[in-house]
């Protein structure tokens, strides 16, 4: 019988009526579309039957009595504004085993403070204590952690860069053609949260006048005043609106007119990690300052190129080995002379590496999994694996592999 796991966190889909909003779609992955890959990754690879909650909390009584375990799926946690004491709480009345996937830090720069609030460190002491081991988005954050007396770690980085379940990347090999189908994401309205907002921004006008000259598709993520524009939503072109944006992406000079219609050509945005992953696929290239943007570039084989603009993007680019350029050093943004320097080893050879130990993480906390291992736990005994290379993942995560029934919830 699969384990019965209560899922905490990102989410892995968006569930709306028909007649709802771009914005509230929006909304509905937590802000940002990247979440939508880590929580769709995790229900890929685990091996359960997963309840998720969004929301107020079910009842942690329920919880308790119909449930296995308790999952986590985590992102930028370790923030000085996000206190988690309610979950805190709520794990530790259930008193079940729990796991936390892609634990990061979020701050301008290595180096700086991480303000954790008291209700975190509460919430981390509790996964401690009933998990293996945490797994954490990379060594900046495992260090921050470390710091707060939490050392059962291991570094996995985000569970979405084991998206596809493979065991090694399957990249396209180089474009001999020319021009290059590329594509480009942004975060124009994150600078600042930059180590350097200055050179953030220049990066992120860069990038926005690449798009506008070249026509290449600009992918969004938790840009709802653009994306309410494409959808043409009342309000959405209110003078002043158009004004900050036209700012914002230092396209001022074109005007208002052609700003709109730039908008309304070039931006995409993608609400099924199933669909995200098929329009990547055409492209040769993916340039941005987004990791989550650029990596499901990655899993779809195309290669890519990340500005980070903060630690929290850096840490997961270092780990990866994913080419990059911090915001400061960004020079001249070619995307040809990017390409030409491309060098897919290190980062094909970090991968399996980080594959390999992502399978130890989820065997060692006791998580049937999906993925290719040398050995997997079943029941507590190690046994062969039973298929290699495509792996019988739930279509899309439907009904059958999610569940969301009335249930007791918390006042």
């Amino acid at each position: 019988m699969p384990a019965r796991i209560f899922y905490l966190g990102a989410p892995s889909r968006v569930e709306l009526p028909p007649d709802a909003t771009v914005v509230q779609a929006i909304q509905q992955t937590g802000g940002n579309t990247g979440n939508l890959l880590i929580g769709n990754a995790i229900k890929r690879h685990l091996r359960a039957e997963c309840i998720v909650n969004r929301g107020t909390m079910l009842g942690w009584e329920y919880v308790a009595k119909n449930f296995d375990r308790v999952v986590l799926g985590a992102s930028n946690f370790l923030y000085r504004d996000f206190d988690f004491g309610r979950w805190a709480d709520f794990l530790e009345a259930t008193k079940l085993p729990c796991t936390v996937f892609g634990l990061g830090a979020q701050a301008p720069d290595y180096g700086k403070v991480v303000e954790v609030p008291a209700g975190t460190r509460r919430l981390l002491k509790v996964i401690s204590e009933r998990s293996t081991s945490l797994g954490v988005r990379g060594h900046w954050t495992a260090s921050i952690l470390a710091d707060l007396g939490i050392t059962n770690l291991r570094v996995i980085g985000c569970p979405g860069i084991y998206w596809t379940g493979k065991p090694a990347l399957d990249l396209k090999p180089a474009a001999k053609h020319r021009p290059l189908a590329v594509a480009l994401n942004g975060a124009a309205n994150g600078v600042a949260h930059a180590s350097n907002a200055a050179a953030a921004k220049t990066v992120e006008v860069k990038l926005a006048r690449l798009s506008f000259k070249h026509g290449y598709p600009y992918f969004l993520q938790n840009e709802a005043d653009l994306a309410a524009i494409g959808a043409n939503l009342p309000g959405a072109f209110e003078s002043y609106r158009i004004e900050l944006l036209m700012d914002q992406y230092g396209l001022s000079d074109i005007g208002p007119g052609k700003f709109i219609e730039f908008v309304k050509r070039n931006t995409r945005i993608h609400f099924k990690v199933v669909e995200w992953h098929a329009a990547m696929q055409q492209f040769d290239f993916v340039v941005g300052t987004r990791f989550h943007g650029c990596l499901i570039a990655l899993q779809a084989g195309v290669p890519c190129f990340v500005f980070p603009h903060d630690a929290r993007t850096r840490e997961l680019c270092e780990l990866l080995c994913l080419p990059h350029r911090l915001v400061t050093e960004s020079g001249t943004l070619d995307v040809e002379s990017l390409y030409e320097t491309l060098e897919p080893k290190a980062l094909e050879q970090a991968y399996e590496r980080l594959y390999k130990n992502y399978v130890t993480f989820l065997e060692e906390n006791g998580l049937e999994h999906n993925l290719t291992s040398h050995t997997r736990v079943v029941n507590g005994a190690s046994v062969s694996p039973a298929h290699h290379g495509q792996f019988p993942f739930p279509s899309d995560l439907g009904s059958d592999a999610e569940r969301r029934p009335e249930m007791p919830r918390l006042n």
